[in-house]
């Protein structure tokens, strides 16, 4: 009998450029629903711009004022609290995510009950971090406070989705890209002390707004802005870093984690040093192998690499999708059925 060769399930981190919810549902599950335990509704439309869609939610908040800038190719705007107003007294409001996820699940819902989506796979909920948007969207003076704003954002637009969607049913996962490029020192600097023990409070505080019974997961990311990275790791130590100090640091269970893998250096030296990440065996380990390079025999040749330093993953993008063209997602998802079994 052949060795399966293939990774073990496959992760969809965020973005699949397709026309909306109900395409992504339909078109992941038909081709790949015994593959995947979490589907995300594609973040479709406007969500393609991740963070940036921030931008008009806080320039029409009342109590914030604004300054144009250029920031990296795109014109924008800087926020901070207008004058004569208390941090605490900050409220941004609806800032959307909430309606996003229950627009898209009542059509996850649906799909259920039609037997698209089989009744095992979690609705998968993206979030960006507090972090993340405020290293676009603050004035420096008020890094502070509108983090601290979007953190009690965030978690009311939580409250709402853990009010509608069965527990049982739900996965949250937080997206860590601008938190790692900070520890390499790549992009604005951080507005608190010690880099390290700031990104790892701040993951604890955001994995307390996950209840126990809903999973927890994380994407790690260094940038794809315009399709590009914002650094370029010679290997994935720090990423094995920064993996092992959040399982210690988060306070409770970790179900997945996802780490982005280069495809233009040899995966073996990049991937060497994933023999010293220590995971719960209970945690979802994915490993973003899948690119446009190479076809499935390339991913393939990448996964072996990779079982030589770990026994067990799944598959995923280095990161979402939503800066290709969405005339390539078919054969982008074509690999991903070529090289993963089910879980």
């Amino acid at each position: 009998m052949v060795d399966d060769v293939r990774a073990h399930g496959v992760h969809f981190v965020g973005t699949i450029p397709l026309r909306d919810s109900e395409e992504v549902f339909r078109t992941v599950s038909g081709l790949l629903g015994d593959r995947i335990k979490r589907l995300p509704d594609g973040e479709t439309g406007p969500r393609w711009d991740w963070i940036w869609i921030q931008i008009p939610v806080l320039a029409a908040h009342p109590d914030l004022e604004g300054t144009p800038v250029q920031l990296l190719d795109r014109a924008s705007t800087l926020f901070r609290l207008r004058p004569g107003l208390a941090a605490e007294d900050l409220e941004l409001g609806n800032i959307g995510y909430a309606d996003d996820a229950l627009n898209s699940y009542a059509v996850f819902r649906a799909l259920k009950e039609e037997g698209v989506v089989d009744e095992g796979v979690r609705f998968q909920v993206n979030l960006p971090t507090p972090l993340a948007i405020v290293s676009i969207a603050a004035q420096p003076d008020a890094a502070a406070v509108l983090e601290e704003a979007y953190h009690r954002a965030m978690r009311a637009e939580l409250a709402r989705v853990y009010q509608a969607v069965p527990h049982g049913e739900l996965a949250v996962q937080w997206d860590m890209c601008l938190e790692l490029l900070m520890i390499e020192g790549v992009g604005r600097p951080p507005w608190f002390g010690d880099v390290w023990a700031g990104v790892l409070d701040r993951a604890r505080r955001l994995a307390g707004l996950v209840p126990e019974d809903v999973e927890l997961g994380l994407h790690l990311c260094y940038g794809d802005y315009a399709h590009r990275r914002s650094v370029d790791l010679d290997d994935a130590s720090v990423l094995v870093e920064l993996g092992n100090r959040l399982r210690s640091s988060v306070g409770r269970r970790l179900d997945f984690l996802h780490l982005p893998v280069r495809d233009d250096v040899d995966p073996a030296t990049y991937l060497a040093p994933l023999t010293g990440l220590r995971l719960d065996p209970a945690t979802d380990l994915y490993l973003g192998l899948i690119t446009d390079h190479g076809g499935a025999d390339g991913a393939l040749a990448r996964i072996a690499a990779a079982r030589r330093v770990v026994p067990r993953f799944g598959v995923a993008t280095e990161c979402g999708m939503g800066r290709r063209p969405p005339e390539a997602i078919p054969d982008l998802l074509a690999i991903h059925n070529a090289v993963a079994a089910p879980h």
